[in-house]
């Protein structure tokens, strides 16, 4: 891929475009690889009609039609030398082998990720890495178990394009389920979603289908804003928005992660958003709260790169 024409390229995602150039101003050579990788959730579907299956309703994920982004270029050092757009002071150099250097807390993740490749023969040499995540923390979907993969995937490329055959997508995730402490659920949805599907625990898949074998469903992720009535009055009102938009015509409300938090999926159809949407801020309305963010929610492909 000629990376310098992908900084430049119009018909290029912006974000992927303003990650390359920021690749080669902080490191004064264009990047040999941008992977993409997209946030993960997980996801209770509705109830099957009586007569259609008994497909379990928990543990399904899928992958978001929101990304992070790795742009990389190989070393032969044994460093890592790692920089993001939302961090352009804190740029570290970390070796990848031998005693671990301190990463920045934005960094770690992916750090310890190259550090389990590392371990097991894959990117040893290093690599120079720029890291973005186009959502913020606050939105409530996890953006470590995406960065992880885009990192790994990114490096692994670039070093089995100089030779050698790439790992399979399935050893990536066997080496980071047992090197890095995370969601292994939800990296399966990154490395293995597919367009309009869940994933299931065993593997397998289903289509995201209406319960009424109407349009497909919208995905609306609500998060309540923090308040001055403390945690226990953001836990109460997102309860109560959750009863009144189930109460509006969603079908189910899922946490998109492994605990309960700020965030809250919705499942609906997709002529009630507009009455969900409104039923959520009303319950904050009442409760003297900020309206939450609402942000919508489409299932999306897995890590692919950008060529």
């Amino acid at each position: 891929m000629n990376t310098v024409d992908l900084a430049r390229r119009a018909t290029a995602d912006p974000l992927v475009r303003l990650l390359a150039h920021g690749f080669a101003t902080e490191y004064h050579r264009p990047p040999e690889a941008v992977w993409r990788a997209p946030y993960a959730f997980r996801l209770t579907p509705p109830a099957a009609p009586p007569g259609t299956g008994t497909a379990p309703r928990t543990g399904w994920v899928a992958a978001a039609n929101w990304h992070v982004a790795a742009a990389v270029a190989p070393r032969d050092d044994g460093m890592l030398r790692c920089g993001s757009l939302h961090h352009p002071a804190e740029t570290a150099e970390l070796p990848l082998t031998g005693p671990a250097g301190h990463a920045p807390g934005w960094a770690a993740r992916p750090y310890a990720a190259l550090r389990t490749l590392a371990a097991a023969g894959l990117g040893r040499g290093g690599a120079d890495l720029y890291l973005n995540a186009t959502l913020p923390d606050a939105v409530g979907l996890s953006g470590a178990e995406p960065l992880e993969c885009a990192a790994a995937l990114a490096v692994a490329s670039v070093h089995a394009d100089r030779g050698g055959c790439p790992p399979a997508r399935a050893q990536l995730a066997r080496l980071l389920a047992a090197g890095v402490p995370g969601d292994d659920a939800l990296r399966r949805a990154v490395l293995f979603a597919r367009p309009g599907r869940l994933l299931a625990p065993d593997g397998s898949c289903r289509p995201l289908r209406a319960p009424d074998g109407g349009p497909q469903p919208s995905l609306l992720l609500v998060t309540a804003r923090r308040s001055t009535g403390g945690a226990t009055a953001t836990a109460t009102a997102l309860a109560t928005a959750v009863h009144d938009a189930l109460r509006a015509g969603a079908w189910s409300a899922s946490w998109p992660g492994q605990r309960p938090g700020r965030s809250v999926l919705l499942l609906m159809p997709p002529d009630r958003r507009a009455a969900v949407r409104a039923a959520v801020a009303e319950v904050c309305r009442r409760g003297g709260l900020p309206v939450p963010r609402f942000l919508r929610i489409a299932v999306a492909d897995a890590a692919r790169r950008e060529d």
